[in-house]
C-alpha cells in the first residue's frame, strides 16, 4: 500500500478547514443579508397601516404580555386595521426603541407615524373613543376634543395642542 506523505495530509486538512471557514462565512453573510431584508420588509409593511403596534413576541414580563394581548384585542373589537411589529428580529428598530424603553413599557403604538405612547396612553384614547378620529387625521382640521375649527397650534376653546396625543 502506498502511504500518503504527512505533508500532503496536512495540506489536505488545511484546505478542508479553509473550505469550511469560507462556507461558514458565506452562510453568515447570507444570513445577515436575509435578516436585513426581513427587517426592511417589516418596516415597509408597517407603513401601510395607520396603526402600528411595536411588541415583543418573547416578552417574559407578565404585565407586558397581558398589555400586548389586551391592546390587540381592543383593536380587533373596534375593527381597526393594524400592523404587529415584532421587535425581536428587527435590529433597525431596536435602536429607536432603546430611547423609548426608558419612559414607556412595551407595547408601543404609533398612529399615522405619530408616536402616541404605550398601553396606558393607548387605553385612554380607546376609552375616550378618539382612535377613529386620530386615524382619519381629524386633528388636522379641528380639535378632536371639542370640535372647534383649527386655528394655530392650540385649540382656542380648550387650550390644548391639536396633536395632544403625540408623545416625544
Amino acid at each position: 500500500m502506498d502511504q500518503i506523505p504527512q505533508e500532503e495530509v496536512d495540506e489536505e486538512q488545511q484546505l478542508e478547514n479553509e473550505i469550511k471557514n469560507i462556507s461558514a462565512l458565506s452562510i453568515q453573510l447570507v444570513w445577515k443579508k436575509y435578516k436585513t431584508l426581513k427587517a426592511i420588509r417589516q418596516t415597509v409593511k408597517s407603513k401601510r397601516e395607520p396603526v402600528v403596534v411595536y411588541y415583543s413576541s418573547i416578552a417574559t414580563n407578565q404585565k407586558i404580555r397581558s398589555d400586548q394581548m389586551q391592546l390587540f384585542h381592543m383593536l380587533k373589537v373596534k375593527n381597526i386595521k393594524f400592523y404587529k411589529f415584532d421587535l425581536v428580529d428587527n435590529k433597525m428598530a431596536q435602536g429607536w426603541v432603546k430611547d423609548i424603553l426608558n419612559r414607556y413599557q412595551l407595547p408601543f403604538v404609533t398612529i399615522n407615524n405619530i408616536f402616541v405612547g404605550g398601553y396606558d396612553e393607548f387605553q385612554i384614547l380607546y376609552e375616550l373613543e378618539l382612535l377613529p378620529r386620530i386615524i382619519k387625521k381629524d386633528y388636522e382640521r379641528e380639535c378632536i376634543l371639542c370640535d372647534e375649527p383649527k386655528e394655530g397650534d392650540e385649540c382656542p376653546n380648550c387650550n390644548k395642542p391639536f396633536e395632544f396625543f403625540k408623545k416625544d
